[in-house]
């Protein structure tokens, strides 16, 4: 048995249901704008900081790049190594190299003094054998990673001390234009970190750090400690430099401690390098949680509110249909005097009068009835007479899809002539098959064929596909008249059924458990194809026929089996 649920009820529900849409929508609409503005703002605030920091550190290392290029051009280092050549044995050039010692400290000094007040760690010059010719300080000037000679090379590396250093190697020429030897400069970092450690516009979880092209951190770590050359740092903004020079803008990704964050990075991959400019996304999105909260808390005051509401309204709206409801129980017991008499000036006080109006000629139409019965059981002996005999039998059933809907809507002429075109295609050939027509039950014609021997069951399968195949010259003629196609299902049943006709043969009825079973299948079949039953299958089922078993899942809540036929 269906549970019951009372108008009120459901009025309540839906209007909890309508509460609980708006609050989600609101939410989610007021996440969505929220997150959008916050992030926007917090993207342009961390571009600002990762364009202004990126820019100051890329100046102090392009100013320091021009200057060790400045060194390597000087005349007195080309003239050196135009005259101290490669091929020269080791003896004569540590000779030059005595007799040019005061020239190149001079130079150095010049150079340190004036071109790069920030301070070196080291100086070398290096021949092309990899000789050196000359060194600020031996022990703390880290090994070069590869001797580049044709271009200017800007690494950040770690000396055996812990120091974090700029190291700039560029090629020295000689005088006559080839290169005899490379530059390399190491300075400190030291003025990174006042640039990249200031928290200024930063949130409290903001971080502003760098990463060489070994996606290695070469600078301070506001969360770990010992991070710089130590602390691996492979997330999409390091990738998308290193791989196609790409800074990006506003991107949420994983850092190196697996945190959730957004990002900026100003990819400076010519200069060994990438800026980032992170926050924690956790952080930006505290005050959409914030307002999400408080949206949720005014939503589930309001639905309480209009809970209520809703309810005392839905009390005064469904009192009267109940008292109209006990007034219809009361005249299904046969009290037919009952009136409701309900006076509201709206749709239920209508109803009511209504509803007393057809009391009244109900109790006027079952005492007409019963003067009228009275009269018919005095003229039983001059009724037809019927005859009835049980019968093996096909029982066909043809039923239109949707045929109420489709009949409601046309006018009298039209529906005649609707049926005309239906019956006018169909009775032909049920007749061409020797079949029987019974009788059309509105939308549906019930049909039958006698068994008189075995070719009366192909006759009934033929005749149904035939119908089947029927359908598109029925709708092309109701489509040239202007009226509504229709798709019908056919069923067929076989069985012993009961076949009552009257003296003359003019009117025949089929009755019996195979007629039942032919309405009960009918419904499963798709449009415009046949079905049949157990019963019937066992005698085609070796005829030139496709059988198709229905899958149970479809067919659940009948307790025996549907065939599909199809021809070959």
């Amino acid at each position: 048995m269906k549970s019951f649920l009372s108008i009120g009820t459901k009025i309540v529900f839906l209007v909890l249901a309508v509460s609980l849409v708006s609050i989600l929508v609101t939410t989610a609409l007021a996440f969505n704008l929220t997150d959008s503005i916050i992030k926007t703002n917090v993207e342009q605030t961390l571009s600002d900081e990762a364009n202004a920091r990126g820019q100051t550190i890329s100046s102090i290392v392009e100013t320091r790049v021009s200057s060790v290029e400045s060194l390597a051009s000087n005349p007195n280092l080309e003239k050196l190594f135009s005259e101290i050549i490669p091929q020269l044995d080791e003896a004569t050039i540590n000779s030059m190299l005595n007799e040019n010692k005061e020239t190149i400290s001079d130079v150095v000094e010049q150079f340190r003094l004036n071109e790069f007040p920030a301070g070196i760690k080291d100086l070398k010059m290096i021949n092309s054998r990899g000789m050196t010719y000359f060194s600020l300080n031996e022990d703390v000037t880290p090994k070069l990673s590869k001797l580049n000679v044709e271009n200017t090379r800007v690494e950040f590396v770690q000396d055996s001390n812990g120091d974090r250093l700029l190291k700039i190697s560029t090629p020295i020429f000689a005088s006559t234009g080839a290169t005899n030897g490379i530059l390399v400069v190491t300075t400190p970092t030291v003025v990174f970190d006042d640039i990249l450690l200031n928290r200024f516009n930063l949130h409290e979880t903001g971080e502003v750090y760098l990463v060489n092209s070994d996606h290695t951190m070469i600078s301070e770590s506001l969360f770990l400690e010992n991070a710089p050359f130590n602390q691996k740092v492979d997330t999409e903004p390091v990738r998308l430099c290193f791989e196609t020079g790409q800074s990006i803008q506003g991107m949420v990704y994983s850092d190196y401690r697996d945190v959730e964050i957004f990002g900026v990075s100003v990819c400076e991959r010519d200069l060994g390098f990438v800026l980032l400019t992170e926050v924690d996304e956790a952080v930006i999105l505290e005050p959409i949680y914030d307002l999400q909260q408080k949206i949720i808390i005014i939503g589930v005051i309001l639905m309480a509110i209009a809970s209520i509401v809703s309810f005392t309204l839905s009390r005064r709206l469904t009192n009267p249909i109940l008292k109209l409801r006990n007034s219809a129980e009361s005249i299904s017991k046969g009290n037919f005097d009952t009136r409701s008499k309900i006076k509201t000036n709206d749709e239920i006080g209508q109803l009511s009068a209504s509803f007393d109006s057809m009391a009244r000629t109900i109790q006027e139409t079952i005492s007409a009835i019963t003067k009228r019965e009275n009269i018919i059981k005095q003229q039983e002996n001059i009724l037809l007479k019927y005859s009835e005999q049980k019968q093996e039998c096909c029982v066909c059933l043809v039923d239109m899809v949707g045929g109420q809907k489709i009949t409601s809507s046309l006018e009298p002429d039209q529906l005649k002539h609707y049926n005309e075109i239906f019956s006018e295609s169909v009775l032909p050939i049920i007749k061409k098959h020797n079949g029987v027509p019974v009788k059309i039950l509105d939308d549906a014609l019930l049909f039958y064929f006698p068994v008189s021997g075995d070719k009366v069951f192909s006759s009934a399968i033929n005749c149904c596909l035939e119908i089947s195949e029927e359908n598109k010259t029925i709708n092309d003629k109701l489509s040239d008249e202007g009226l509504p196609g229709m798709a019908y299902r056919i069923s067929s049943t076989f069985g012993i059924v009961n076949v009552t006709k009257t003296q003359s043969d003019s009117l025949h009825d089929v009755f019996g458990e195979p007629v039942n079973h032919c309405f009960k299948i009918n419904p499963y079949a798709l449009p415009n194809t046949v079905i049949i039953d157990k019963s019937l299958h066992e005698k085609v089922k070796g005829l030139e026929y496709k059988f198709t078993a229905l899958d149970e899942s479809v067919i659940k809540g009948l307790d025996y089996k549907i065939f599909l036929v199809e021809r070959k």
